[in-house]
């Protein structure tokens, strides 16, 4: 008799899988102050273990598997607690003095206070640049991937910066004197994804200034043009994650690019999704989101290579733990925390709601998964944006589907008119562009007149506490109302 699912103490259920995945995170993310949370862990290690020993007493079987369950549950805790440390540690350690040879530019330089900030791998070590003046023109032209000769003194990093610049392994800043006018393509994949954007901002390039910063925020990620009147609007309209690259901008680009695998071989296709997915996180410069996206599209292709469904929750809780284990920074990011609380919102939360939403199917699909996804994130944006806009729950109803459009269409017919105009500058290659673009410039402006409105319309402070309050209400009352009617 085949046993069920977890049945066994080395196959896990599910939502076990998940559970691990989120004790790693959060060890590794309380790592920085180890002392005080190594005991608090061990405590709690103990606790558990004593508990899930004296639970179920009279079932021999479940008893071992929550035993097994819980040891195992410590010992990721403590794994989390090792690798973070470790991790934070070497941040720590940072080789100093001045440095004169081969730097890779690790970001695409931005223009901010009148210089420019990137950040540079110098002998294996990141170092955030401020330039000015001529070092900082040369550094401008410069994208991610690029190799340049330049020559400065590394120094160590501000202690007020080092928690906020960690998941990006900034060891310190980088005070550059000179910077070659020389440089390297560097790996043919960076090369590629450089044309790529290139092409992509040539596009951007046919619409308004706003529109187009736009554009590239939600196709790529890039916001570096956005002004902060844009980037202000769409966080306090709870738009922010659409100028942020996720899984929705995976989901498209495998959605566009499905035709083309389905016809290669199977024993090809699933390294060809894989060099997509690679690609893609190469265009979009490594974004944790698109790292968490691509890590479970990857186990979803590898599940149908082997002809096996994989499970969500599972997936997502390997993809959490792969990724934590392979780089423990991770656990600082907030663009990983909110990813992941999304996602985790949208497979725990979105069923539910689902079931008890009122209106047609198109409907309360729609509005249970933006509930699912808000109230996933909504205690990460409480905790760091001191903010949870409750109108996000009518302006991701407006603008997202509009947004998964421009996301679905805007890298291959932004690649095209940025190839058109890359051929000829003339007029009527111009004007070519611009009407390729403008059904795209009228969708990216439907959203940023959402945000706008929305933004408008949020609410503040206790007043948006019971706009919440309301919601909960509503949702209890219509779980009351079905449970009735069952």
């Amino acid at each position: 008799m085949r046993r069920s699912q977890g049945g066994h103490l080395l196959q896990p259920s599910d939502n076990n899988v998940l559970v691990l995945a989120i004790v790693l995170l959060v060890c590794t993310r309380m790592s920085a102050n180890i002392a005080n949370h190594l005991v608090a862990g061990v405590c709690v290690g103990v606790a558990l273990v004593v508990g899930s020993a004296m639970f179920c007493k009279h079932n021999r079987a479940r008893r071992r598997r929550n035993l097994f369950f819980t040891v195992t549950m410590v010992c990721f805790a403590l794994a989390g607690v090792c690798l973070g440390a470790r991790s934070w540690h070497q941040l720590l350690q940072p080789q100093l003095g001045s440095f004169q040879g081969l730097a890779k530019v690790v970001e695409d330089p931005q223009w901010r206070n009148g210089g420019v900030q990137t950040v540079l791998q110098l002998e294996g070590e990141r170092f955030i640049v401020y330039a000015y003046g001529l070092p900082g023109r040369r550094l401008s032209n410069r994208q991610a991937g690029e190799v340049v000769r330049v020559s400065g003194d590394r120094l160590r990093l501000e202690a007020s910066k080092q928690h906020r610049l960690s998941y990006r392994h900034i060891v310190g800043m980088f005070a550059v004197r000179d910077v070659s006018e020389s440089y390297g393509n560097g790996a043919v994949l960076y090369l590629s994804a450089n044309n790529i954007r290139t092409a992509l901002a040539k596009s951007a390039a046919a619409m308004p200034r706003d529109e187009g910063a736009l554009f590239m925020g939600l196709i790529i990620g890039d916001d570096r043009q956005q002004p902060a009147t844009m980037i202000t609007a769409f966080r306090n309209s709870g738009l922010s994650h659409l100028t942020a690259v996720s899984g929705q901008n995976v989901a498209f680009l495998l959605t566009v690019m499905g035709p083309l695998l389905m016809r290669a071989r199977s024993s090809w296709r699933f390294g060809l999704t894989l060099f997509v997915l690679l690609w893609f996180t190469v265009v979009t410069r490594g974004e944790p989101s698109v790292l968490r996206a691509a890590m479970m599209a990857g186990f979803v292709a590898l599940g149908t290579a082997r002809g096996r469904d994989t499970p969500a929750r599972r997936m997502l809780g390997l993809a959490i733990i792969v990724l934590i284990v392979c780089d423990p920074l991770l656990a600082w990011s907030v663009g990983f925390w909110m990813s992941s609380s999304a996602t985790l919102g949208l497979l725990i939360i979105t069923p539910q709601l689902a079931k008890i939403v009122p209106g047609p199917s198109w409907f309360s699909i729609a509005l249970s998964t933006t509930m699912g996804a808000q109230l996933g994130v909504m205690p990460i944006t409480a905790i760091i944006f001191h903010s949870a806009p409750v109108i996000a729950l009518v302006t991701n109803l407006l603008a997202v589907p509009i947004a998964g459009m421009v996301m679905l269409v805007g890298i291959p017919l932004g690649m095209l008119a940025g190839i058109l105009a890359q051929i000829s500058g003339g007029a009527f290659m111009t004007i070519c562009v611009t009407a390729l673009m403008w059904p795209v410039g009228v969708a990216v402006r439907w959203v940023w007149w959402v945000a706008v409105l929305g933004e408008r319309m949020s609410l503040h402070g206790s007043i948006n506490t019971y706009g919440w309050c309301i919601v909960a209400l509503l949702v209890i009352s219509a779980r009351i109302s079905a449970w009735r009617s069952t």
